[in-house]
Formats: C-alpha cells, sequence, structure tokens
C-alpha cells in the first residue's frame, strides 16, 4: 500500500524538529524493520547545512541520504 504522512507546525525548534524526526525513527526500528519508509523534511528556515546535520544526527543512520533539496519561496 502506498501512503503519505504530513506532520505541520510552525512552533517547533531545530531541536524539537531533530527530536520528532528521531522519535519517528524509533517508532519504525521497532515496528517496521522489515518495512522500507522515507522519511521528508522541510524547514525553510533552516539552511541546507542545518537541515543536513539534523538528518546526520538521525540513529540509526539511514540508509540512504541525507538528500536535501533548498527550499526557494515561490518556486512549485
Amino acid at each position: 500500500m502506498k501512503a503519505n504522512l504530513q506532520v505541520k507546525s510552525e512552533q517547533l525548534t531545530k531541536e524539537d524538529l531533530r527530536l520528532l524526526l528521531q522519535a519517528i525513527r524509533d517508532c519504525e526500528q521497532k515496528n517496521f524493520k522489515d518495512k522500507e519508509i522515507f522519511v521528508a523534511a522541510e524547514a525553510p528556515d533552516l539552511t541546507a547545512d542545518e537541515m543536513a546535520e539534523i538528518v546526520k544526527s538521525i540513529k540509526p543512520p539511514y540508509t540512504y541520504g541525507p538528500v536535501i533539496f533548498k527550499y526557494v519561496e515561490g518556486e512549485t
């Protein structure tokens, strides 16, 4: 089954975002070890380097990535 899930907030700090992504990873490792799950995070207020730092801090590391796309407002 194909599924997309979005979580949105305008109140998260950089550390909150890191903790949320780590919690998702922890749940994935505990409950879905045999499933391939891709996680995407968008935070226009952070630089590409800051996003890469957050994604690289997630343990255990993902097999693929991080893949960082630069957010440019107004582009689709």
